[in-house]
C-alpha cells in the first residue's frame, strides 16, 4: 500500500511548487506569506490541538495515546508540537513551511530554465542519489564532510522545484498518457517487490523492524512514480477540461477534503487498533486494503460535514 500511494506527499509538494513559485505575478511577498502561513499554520495548530485533546482526554479509544494522557498539559503540548510528537504524519506541514520561507528566493530563478535545471540537479544529487549510495552500504563518512549540504538535501525541495519545472518547461520526451501510466505502475511495482525483498520477505528472514527506504520519498523509484503520475495528469488535463460540469464538481469536492483526510485519517486508523469503538471500524477479518478505503471514505465524509457546518456558522454570523 505504501508503494502504491507514497506519491501523495511528493505530488502535494509538486503541485505547491507549480502554483506558488511564480507568485510574484499575482501578489507581493507580504501577501504571499499572509496567505500561505495563515492557511498552513492554522491547519497545523488546530489539527495538533484537536488530536492532542482527543489522545489526552480519551486515551482508551486510541492506540498509543496513553503516554500523552500521562503527561497531559500545556507545557507537554508545546514540547510535542515543537518536536512533531503529537501526530507524526504532520511532518509534511513542517516541511512546507520551510519551502514557503525559501519561495521568495526560489521565485527569482524560476524564469531561467538553466538555473532551474541546475538547482534540480544539485538537489537530486544531494537528496536522492547520496541516500541511495548510503542505502546500498557505502559508508556515509565518504560523503558527510564534503556533501552534507542541508539546503539541497531536502527531497521536499526537489519535488517543489520539479512541480514548477514540469508544468512550465516539461520534459524532452512527448509520451502519451498510456506510457506515463505504465511507468507509474512499473515504478510502484518495483517499490513493492523491492520493499518485500529489502525486508527479507522472499528470504524468509522478516523481522519486526520495517525498512522503508525503497518505498520512502527519498527513493529514486518514488521520484519516478511521482514524476510519471504528474505527467500523466498533465497529459490528461485537456480531457478533464472537456469534461462535464458534474465531473468537475465531483473533482472539486474530493480535492477540497483531501487535506482534511490526510490530517485526520490517522485518528480512525488508531481507533481501529484500540478501544471499544474500534471494533465497529475494523470490519472483522476484512482485507487491509478494504479497511483503508473505508477509513479514507469515513474521514472524507466527516471532513466534508465539518466544512459544511463551519460554512453555515460563518454564513449565519455574517448575516447578523
Amino acid at each position: 500500500m505504501q508503494a502504491v500511494f507514497i506519491f501523495a506527499v511528493p505530488i502535494f509538494f509538486m503541485v505547491s511548487g507549480m502554483n506558488l513559485l511564480d507568485y510574484r505575478k499575482k501578489y507581493s511577498t507580504k501577501v504571499f506569506f499572509k496567505k500561505r502561513f495563515v492557511r498552513v499554520g492554522r491547519a497545523l495548530i488546530l489539527g495538533s490541538i484537536a488530536c492532542y485533546l482527543l489522545f489526552g482526554l480519551l486515551p482508551g479509544l486510541f492506540y498509543g495515546a496513553q503516554p500523552i494522557a500521562d503527561s497531559f498539559g500545556f507545557v507537554d503540548f508545546c514540547k510535542r508540537f515543537l518536536t512533531n510528537s503529537i501526530i507524526d504524519i504532520y511532518w509534511f506541514l513542517y516541511s512546507i513551511i520551510y519551502l514557503y520561507l525559501l519561495t521568495p528566493l526560489l521565485s527569482k530563478i524560476v524564469h531561467d530554465r538553466r538555473l532551474m535545471e541546475y538547482a534540480i540537479a544539485l538537489t537530486l544529487f544531494c537528496s536522492i542519489l547520496i541516500p541511495a549510495v548510503k542505502a546500498i552500504g557505502i559508508n556515509e563518512k565518504y560523503f558527510s564532510p564534503l556533501l552534507s549540504w542541508p539546503l539541497f538535501s531536502s527531497s521536499a525541495l526537489l519535488y517543489f522545484l520539479l512541480g514548477y519545472y514540469l508544468e512550465n518547461y516539461g520534459l524532452p520526451m512527448r509520451w502519451k498518457a498510456p506510457v506515463w501510466a505504465v511507468l507509474f505502475v512499473g515504478s510502484a511495482a518495483l517499490m513493492f517487490l523491492g520493499g518485500l525483498c529489502w525486508n527479507g520477505f522472499f528470504q524468509g528472514t522478516m523481522g519486526t523492524e520495517y525498512h522503508n527506504y525503497l518505498v520512502g520519498t527519498s527513493s529514486p523509484l518514488c521520484v519516478t512514480s511521482a514524476v510519471s503520475l504528474f505527467m500523466l495528469c498533465k497529459t490528461l488535463e485537456p480531457f478533464f477540461q472537456r469534461g462535464s460540469d458534474k465531473m468537475k464538481l465531483v473533482i472539486r469536492k474530493v480535492s477540497s477534503v483531501s487535506l482534511g483526510v490526510y490530517m485526520f485519517h490517522l485518528l480512525l486508523v488508531n481507533l481501529t487498533l484500540g478501544g471499544p469503538i474500534g471494533g465497529f471500524i475494523t470490519l472483522g477479518q476484512t482485507h487491509p486494503f478494504i479497511k483503508a478505503i473505508v477509513v479514507y471514505a469515513l474521514t472524507g465524509i466527516a471532513v466534508y460535514i465539518g466544512k459544511w457546518i463551519i460554512a453555515k456558522i460563518k454564513q449565519i454570523a455574517s448575516s447578523r
